[in-house]
């Protein structure tokens, strides 16, 4: 082949022979032949490097790889290949070159080309591996690598420390030495599925508990989380393992579990606390307001009226506290539950404004309710929290106005799927709340400082218990105020679109219909309690009415004298030993007695919101709840023994 060929390939191609002293040794080298991108490299400007010896051409060239790659190729007569960007050629044309020296007759032919992109690739190549290695080796928790046969290819610092292997001890072996076993067993550890998948060559991904052991042969309880892949040329599959010390994080997890369990059952034994509390704290409470209520019918000296109503008023504040103490408890027990109903909101809050126009008009102040049209006239909602929430915002309102006026304003939102966001505004030109205490107001026990307390009264419950009910209703309370200008508090809640006609009968109780009559004189009714002061005290109202009394001191003595005797009501405890009111009233309505349909009254220290309704669906004909309030007894009485409502007030006004 004709050498002027050589000068027309892109590479840097010469022929170098060694130059030996008299003891054959080599002292210089010498180029015997070059092509042209040689010479130009060398000379660029211009000329041939033949003939040329290349340490006298200059004397750094005896360090350089190129001569002692040559050199030793010429003495072992074995061809090298290496890369570089660090020679003659590779600097002249800012390239990296890949040059392989092979030995010939005369010395060595060296031949270099052009890789830098190769390089380039390989050196960013090697980056990521360097980098990918990093990671594993000083990541938090352990990395295992292991191929088909379970034989393990790599680990990580974390698991050798964890366990108390080096990795020379581990490379190799099979997987089951980190778990206490001589061979890994993939269907137990991994399940059938998992092994059905690896078998058809799926990638999976699966995480256990299991139990690894130290090189001492510890116990130590971790999460494996075990990953496929493929990897190389021939799309080997190998498993990534990570193992996790998961000791620490369990025993924190009991111990969240036990405390959680500790806060809960406190919780249960507070609200039972508070429930018991409550009847106890009714019963006495019952028996001092009572009497008040009986001795303000007797004739009093004003001091002595004025003394009584001391006695009613404080023991009524008394009642509201513990009412407000009880709800809280009740709904961070999580024992709180809604019962929406179909009903009428329009006519709901109209009878709830009524109940605070009175308040309002003695204070001096205007309240004005607003029912937007838009508002639907049936809703599925919770009557009685409802109520509540509404109640306490108008209560408050009124009670923190001292001229000007309170405003109710009633609107709603359709939602999707026949539901309605009912929004209700209840806005006073009272005292206002100072724009940095309003997120205060709604913490329990919370008001807007310690003054409002003083000057104002109540609990700091009511705005609270207000907003937890609001969003177990889907909704919220919120409020906005100025001082000095007044306030608006806006509550929402969800209800639904009620499909119940007004034709429509389902779902309706039938009450028995019961002959009117005129006023209560000669009515028999027999009081059913185990507490001698609560029957003293319903004595009391009742036989200033005209009513005949009769007791009884448990359900058992309550159903013997029914057996024997008739009665127009019956007036019935609860929680009483021996037979309770629940039971009584079963047995009763289930007997032959002669009273087997007389109305039935449960008269209970129950008084929590939802306990009305409670003891109506078991069929109780009313309910009135302890300290028994003489109006509230007599009116339920005239209800359900249908005594028309104007005899009843004339009864009240009378009394």
């Amino acid at each position: 082949m004709d050498a002027r060929l050589f000068d027309l390939l892109p590479v840097v191609v010469c022929e170098i022979a060694p130059v030996r002293d008299e003891n054959g040794a080599i002292v210089d080298l010498e180029w015997i032949d070059a092509n042209r991108l040689m010479n130009e490299s060398i000379l660029p400007g211009g000329g041939s490097i033949v003939g040329m010896r290349v340490f006298e051409f200059d004397p750094a060239y005896r360090e350089s790889e190129m001569s002692k790659n040559v050199i030793k190729v010429i003495e072992t007569g074995e061809p090298i290949t290496y890369m570089t960007g660090l020679g003659r050629a590779a600097k002249m044309l800012g390239k990296v070159m890949k040059t392989v020296i092979t030995p010939t007759e005369n010395g060595a032919l060296a031949c270099s080309h052009e890789v830098t992109d190769l390089a380039e690739e390989r050196d960013a190549a090697q980056k990521r591996f360097e980098l990918a290695r990093a990671a594993c080796d000083y990541a938090i928790h352990g990395i295992v690598i292991t191929d088909r046969v379970s034989r393990i290819h790599y680990v990580n610092r974390a698991i050798c420390e964890l366990l108390g292997y080096t990795e020379e001890e581990l490379l190799g072996k099979d997987v089951g030495i980190l778990f206490g076993v001589k061979s890994f067993e993939p269907q137990k550890s991994l399940g059938n599925k998992v092994v059905t998948d690896i078998e058809n060559g799926k990638l999976i991904r699966h995480v256990s508990d299991a139990e690894a052991f130290t090189q001492s042969g510890e116990k130590i309880r971790v999460q494996a989380s075990t990953s496929s892949a493929r990897w190389g040329s021939e799309d080997t599959m190998v498993f990534i393992t990570y193992i996790r010390d998961v000791r620490e994080e369990r025993r924190r997890a009991h111990e969240l579990r036990d405390a959680l369990h500790r806060a809960e059952q406190a919780t249960r034994l507070k609200s039972e606390f508070l429930a018991n509390m409550s009847h106890e704290i009714r019963t006495p409470l019952n028996g001092v307001l009572g009497m008040a209520q009986v001795l303000a019918h007797s004739k009093l000296t004003t001091t002595q009226a004025e003394q009584v109503g001391v006695i009613l008023d404080s023991g009524n504040t008394l009642m509201v506290l513990l009412n407000d103490i009880l709800d809280l408890s009740k709904i961070e027990a999580g024992r709180m539950d809604l019962s929406p109903v179909p009903g009428d909101l329009r006519h709901k809050l109209s009878g709830l404004f009524k109940l605070h126009e009175a308040t309002a008009q003695e204070k001096g102040i205007t309240i004005r309710l607003f029912v937007d049209p838009s508002v639907p006239s049936r809703l599925i909602f919770d009557p009685v929290r409802v109520r509540q929430c509404v109640g306490n915002l108008i209560s408050n309102a009124v009670k923190f106005t001292s001229e000007g006026e309170v405003m109710v304003v009633v609107t709603t939102e359709p939602q999707e799927e026949g539901a309605h966001r009912v929004v209700i505004h209840v806005s006073d030109t009272g005292v206002g709340i100072a724009a940095d205490k309003l997120d205060r107001i709604f913490e329990s026990f919370a008001q807007e400082d310690g003054s409002t307390t003083r000057k104002f009264g109540g609990t700091g419950l009511g705005l609270s218990i207000t907003r937890r009910l609001a969003r177990m209703m889907g909704g919220d309370v919120t409020a906005v105020s100025q001082v000095g200008r007044g306030s608006v508090f806006t509550l929402k809640f969800m209800a639904q679109a009620s499909t119940m006609s007004v034709g429509d009968t389902t779902n309706m109780v039938h009450m028995p219909v019961r002959t009117p009559r005129t006023g209560l004189t000669g009515c028999r009714a027999l009081v059913v309690d185990d507490n001698g002061i609560n029957r003293r005290v319903a004595r009391s109202f009742l036989e200033y009415y005209g009513i005949v009394i009769r007791e009884a001191c448990d359900g058992n003595e309550a159903l013997e004298i029914m057996n024997r005797e008739t009665f127009d009501i019956v007036l019935m405890d609860i929680h009483m030993p021996g037979l309770d009111g629940d039971e009584a009233l079963k047995r009763l309505r289930t007997s032959g007695s002669l009273n087997r349909l007389v109305p039935v009254i449960a008269l209970t220290a129950d008084s929590m919101h939802g306990d009305r309704e409670k003891y109506l669906s078991k069929g109780f004909d009313g309910y009135v709840s302890k300290p028994i309030d003489e109006r509230t007894m007599i009116t339920v009485i005239s209800q359900i023994l249908s005594v028309p409502a104007e005899e009843t007030e004339a009864l009240l006004a009378a009394g």
